[in-house]
């Protein structure tokens, strides 16, 4: 069956050259004649025949210099797990990019943000392999996805293809390590996925294995508790403790024994480093034992991109908020629905009896297998010494009941949908949007400069909402100015966000997968176009093919752009982080040694339109 599905078009050719000719597009630019067009076929035959399935698979290497990372599979990532691993490139563009295996290119994509220039290959045995942030793609890939921009008038680009456009051999270039879409920096970002479309991790048997022989290490370890709020139990961070470590024995560095009262869990600060490299990486495996019984497991191997943002329950988000550290909790939240994990009791809850003692031995394990274990006893407080742990625990419970009271807090249930309306503020949760239940508290700022309304800040859950929460904030704003309000979600670092708003009355309304600081802005500045290395009424020298800007917006995002040459749509390539605007000088589509029009507009979130116009001589 999988075999009918690549290459039924390629049977029905079989049949009738002609009908298949013509139902495929083929046009002669592709292929020429009969002559080229025949050995594609017999290409495409050979790579997706049932044979070529069945065969192993010895995947090469996807560049020629020493295979080094910067960063592994499973790491967490804002709001994703990173589902590849990214190859270092020593900080330079330009370096050649293999096929890994033979197959086809089946979807190529162009755009401004996150893999920016990406090939998708699809191998005989099912798995796609996938290149990320290219510089360009190799010539003939080049040209056709040159064509298709041009075609459709749009720089974003994302087409499938078929196995006849671009078969290939392993070892075949297809294109170059570079910095395009979401990237900190040159390097290639490596894919390969299952039949599924699910990425697996390539450090593994029968992919690649890299040298290292260095375990992980565990800097600290946390302890968590539950305290109850309006009767439901949330859990709380109890203690830090400090872990020393020797070669892969961990231990904690003051006593062997942690005191706890009432059930808990356990996070580990952790991360692992290989030979040949000062970059950080995650962990591949933690198992937890209490004595001798499994009750915690995971393994960071294979997951689905629809899962992905379930990281954000993997860690404890506040100290991701607070001090950017990633906290692995060895805890399943009841609204997480992550797969890695792989045998969980009791969510991974250590729930002991008054007085008890119990032996805890936590294995983490990195892609080499190398292994570091910590061990260590927690001992239950017995009821006769529970006096000012309940004193404790009641002052706690006081204060939680006194901010309820007040309207500071209130439990959102993780298992049903939730509410919040006060002071020109308002929050619709959807269930589903949150991963454990929480307490939810509002601050109220006054008005930020420039802002219609005062700001509402989020200040409890700090992990963001699995899905899009609605959010409501009142604003006296005239009427023919609000099509350009929006409300803005503002972090606590102080960037800003403009969200797709609509007015109802009294709300301005926007929906939102991050807690910040709400208001209501109203924007009516238009983007700013800057020209990076020309002039109006300049003239290009002769070895000058590119011409550059900078678009950029006082608030949102630029929502739409385009630019023209001489009244003629023209390509302008598009770098959002870097807010550069790139167009190359065609010979094929332009007159050289000519005076040239050059007009680019952009519009923002809000609706307001920039533009630029220019004459130049090139």
């Amino acid at each position: 069956m999988y075999f009918c599905e690549k290459i039924r078009c390629i049977t029905f050719f079989s049949a009738n050259y002609f009908v298949f000719y013509n139902t495929m597009n083929i046009i002669p630019r592709t292929f020429g004649d009969a002559s080229l067009f025949l050995p594609a076929v017999a290409a495409a035959l050979a790579l997706f025949s049932p044979f070529a399935a069945a065969q192993e698979v010895a995947y090469a290497p996807p560049m020629k210099n020493a295979m080094s990372l910067s960063a592994n599979f499973g790491e967490v990532r804002p709001n994703h797990l990173h589902s590849g691993v990214d190859f270092r490139v020593g900080g330079v563009e330009g370096e050649p990019v293999y096929a890994v295996e033979r197959g086809y290119v089946a979807r190529i994509v162009v755009r401004p943000d996150g893999y920016g220039n990406a090939l998708y290959v699809a191998h005989p045995n099912g798995t796609t392999s996938v290149y990320g942030h290219l510089q360009r793609f190799a010539p003939a890939i080049a040209a056709w996805a040159y064509e298709q921009q041009y075609a459709n008038r749009s720089f974003l680009l994302d087409a499938e293809l078929s196995p006849l456009d671009f078969p290939l051999l392993q070892g075949d270039c297809i294109g170059f390590a570079g910095n395009s879409g979401s990237s900190s920096g040159p390097h290639l970002h490596f894919e390969l996925r299952d039949r599924r479309q699910q990425p697996l991790n390539v450090v593994r048997p029968g992919v690649y294995s890299l040298p290292d022989a260095r375990p992980p290490t565990v800097r600290r370890l946390f302890v968590y508790r539950f305290d109850t709020l309006q009767g439901e139990a949330l859990p709380q961070r109890h203690k830090i403790l400090a872990v020393k470590q020797t070669k892969n024995v961990l231990a904690l560095a003051a006593g062997d024994t942690v005191a706890v009262d009432g059930a808990c869990f356990f996070g580990l600060d952790m991360a692992d480093r290989m030979d040949g490299s000062e970059h950080t990486f995650g962990v591949r495996r933690c198992a937890l034992h209490l004595n001798d019984s499994l009750i915690f497991s995971y393994d960071m191997d294979v997951f689905s991109f629809d899962e992905t943002r379930y990281c954000n329950a993997l860690i404890d988000f506040s100290r991701k908020r607070l001090y950017n550290e990633k906290i692995i909790r060895l805890y399943v939240a009841p609204g997480n629905r992550l797969s890695i994990y792989r045998q969980v009791k009791r969510q991974g809850v250590v729930a002991l009896k008054s007085g008890e003692k119990a032996r805890i031995s936590v294995a983490v394990a990195d892609d080499a297998g190398n292994t570091s274990t910590l061990a260590f006893w927690v001992k239950s407080a017995a009821a006769t010494t529970t006096a000012a742990t309940a004193t404790a625990a009641g002052a706690r419970q006081a204060a939680n009941a006194r901010q309820a009271a007040e309207g500071e807090q209130k439990v959102m249930r993780w298992s049903q949908s939730n509410a919040y309306e006060a002071n020109g503020f308002k929050v619709h949760i959807p269930a589903g949007a949150l991963y454990e239940s929480t307490a939810f508290e509002v601050q109220s700022e006054k008005a930020r400069s420039g802002s219609a309304s005062p700001a509402f800040r989020v200040a409890q859950p700090a992990t963001p909402p699995h899905l899009a929460v609605q959010i409501g904030v009142k604003a006296n704003v005239p009427p023919h100015l609000r099509e350009k309000a929006l409300v803005v979600c503002m972090d606590r670092e102080g960037r800003r966000s403009a969200l797709a708003t609509t007015f109802r009355e009294p709300y301005f309304t926007a929906n939102s997968r991050s807690w910040g600081a709400f208001f209501v802005e109203i924007d009516t500045i238009p983007p700013k176009i800057v020209p990076v290395n020309f002039a109006d009424g300049g003239r290009l020298s002769r070895d000058q093919r590119r011409i550059a800007l900078t678009v950029k917006d006082n608030l949102s995002k630029i929502k739409s752009y385009a630019g023209y040459v001489d009244d003629s749509w023209a390509l302008f390539e598009y770098d959002e982080k870097s807010h550069l605007m790139r167009y190359t000088i065609d010979s094929a589509r332009v007159k050289i040694g000519a005076q040239h029009n050059i007009v680019f507009v952009a519009t923002d979130v809000a609706g307001n339109n920039g533009s630029f116009t220019c004459d130049l001589f090139f």
